[in-house]
């Protein structure tokens, strides 16, 4: 497995292009019922902890936690546990990848019983996640985790009815979007200002907007379901993928979720912007053109 880089202006030993390589050598992954990040990542031999944060089909029983034990990573942990030498657990990771779907970051219910929004309700996992972006770490989050993205940074990105609280942005119609893309580097990196984005599930999480200082590198028209259900309405030239800094850190939002695209055109989207990889060398397996 190889280590993550991260390209970014302005830290540490630039080189010939301007840009500056951190190494990223811990990653950690929260898994979530609706998206598979790490595949990408896995794809391009880029190691990562994934940690246990499925809705639906929690891998552990929360009643038999402690016979568990130690033995499967928790997201639950991850947010709020500390380490052997005091530090928080998370603080231990250079980049954390949040999946669609994770637990604890919305309205959605797991196990049936139990109100999925312990985590994006704790102050401190709040507090504690700002902190660890404001060290110079790195957040990826997909899709409906946009909860997580909205309760620590509310003016950084605006969302779809955000006023009416936890998951009220999810309502993205599932289709394919022809995006825009905005941002010129990404184009150059990609060799074309278009590619085509699936969104495989109805209900995902709709932006409308995000603030100055924010880069917005996918834009698009898309179709939301209406509030009084009657019907859905389209909304044109509206952000895909955002990405701004936090006190030397970065935080990537995206509205699709990672593993409903082709894989080369997730590949060079994620770690170009996130990794800096060198895909021509590593490659992702997939042969063809971007918008084929």
């Amino acid at each position: 497995m190889h280590a993550l880089f991260l390209l970014v202006a302005g830290f540490g030993c630039k080189n010939d292009q301007g840009l500056t390589e951190i190494r990223l050598e811990k990653v950690a992954v929260a898994s979530g019922d609706f998206d598979r990040i790490e595949e990408a990542l896995l794809r391009n031999d880029i190691a990562s902890d994934v940690y246990e944060g499925y809705i639906v089909q929690p891998v552990y029983d929360t009643e038999a936690e402690d016979e568990v034990g130690d033995s499967v990573l928790q997201v639950e942990k991850l947010f709020t546990e500390i380490d052997e030498d005091g530090d928080p657990l998370l603080f231990g990771y250079d980049a954390l990848f949040v999946n669609s779907g994770v637990r604890g970051l919305g309205a959605y219910v797991y196990n049936d019983v139990d109100p999925d929004d312990a985590l994006v309700r704790d102050a401190d996992a709040l507090a504690l996640t700002e902190d660890y972006v404001g060290r110079g770490k790195t957040l990826v989050v997909s899709d409906w985790s946009y909860d997580l993205v909205e309760a620590i940074w509310p003016d950084r990105i605006a969302f779809l009815n955000e006023s009416d609280g936890l998951d009220a942005a999810q309502r993205g119609v599932s289709d394919s979007v022809i995006a825009d893309v905005v941002d010129k580097d990404l184009a150059a990196a990609l060799g074309t200002d278009q590619i085509e984005l699936f969104y495989d599930f109805s209900y995902w999480a709709v932006m409308l907007d995000a603030a100055p200082g924010a880069t917005v590198y996918l834009r698009g028209d898309v179709d939301w379901r209406t509030d009084d259900g009657s019907g859905s309405s389209r909304l044109e030239d509206v952000p895909l993928l955002v990405g701004f800094e936090h006190s030397g850190g970065r935080v990537l939002y995206s509205a699709f979720s990672w593993r409903a695209q082709r894989p080369q055109i997730a590949d060079l989207l994620l770690l170009g912007l996130v990794g800096g990889v060198e895909l021509s060398t590593r490659g992702s397996g997939t042969e063809g053109e971007l918008g084929e």
